[in-house]
């Protein structure tokens, strides 16, 4: 009888390697980082690395699969905030000081050359862009009563929003200050109040 899989340990095991991958690919690029590289960073054979990543492909398609899974984590905040607005603004600069990150920037970048080579990488990353952008436009179309102005048009705010995020991307020192954090959120609450016609109380 066939011994049955952890799926937990398992999933963790692939969680380790794309951190392991992850910090090669920024370090030496996607292209010059082979497979055996990952095993010898990973500590594991090429058979067992093999049972749990066939390919480096992969590896990078789950990788943006967690980005997606951060992206929708982080706005399901949103939720639980009764001032919608200053919450969305607190959850964007929460996002922007992430982003600003130089490794971040560096991996996202080779996600991004990927994309232009691999038509599966592409579609992977439209597909997560576009869910993120359906589910912080939904929960803009949600917002308590008087949060947002009625002719907003929320697909349009969510894609501009999140395109400000991106924006962040490698800009490390402008974020680096406890200081700076907290003037990004003012900011980013008055411009905010604009993007979604928030009413005038």
């Amino acid at each position: 009888m066939a011994r049955k899989r952890d799926e937990a340990a398992h999933a963790a095991r692939r969680a380790e390697i794309r951190a392991v991958a992850a910090r090669l690919f920024v370090e030496r690029g996607f292209h010059q980082t082979g497979m055996a590289a990952i095993c010898a960073a990973a500590e594991m054979s090429p058979g067992t690395l093999y049972r749990y990543y066939p390919s480096k492909q992969e590896i990078i398609r789950d990788l943006v699969a967690d980005d997606r899974s951060d992206a929708l984590a982080l706005f399901a905040g949103l939720d639980r905030r009764r001032d919608f607005v200053a919450a969305l603004a607190s959850l964007c600069a929460e996002a922007m000081h992430a982003v600003s990150d130089p490794d971040y920037a560096a991996l996202a970048l080779e996600i991004a050359a990927e994309a232009q080579r691999d038509p599966e990488v592409a579609r992977l990353v439209e597909e997560a862009s576009e869910a993120v952008v359906a589910d912080l436009a939904g929960r803009i179309r949600a917002a308590p009563p008087g949060a947002v102005g009625p002719g907003v048009d929320a697909e349009t705010a969510a894609r501009l929003i999140l395109q400000l995020i991106d924006g962040a991307a490698g800009n490390g020192p402008v974020f680096a200050s406890r200081r700076r954090r907290q003037a990004l959120r003012g900011a980013l609450r008055g411009l905010l109040d604009g993007l979604l016609q928030r009413p005038k109380t």
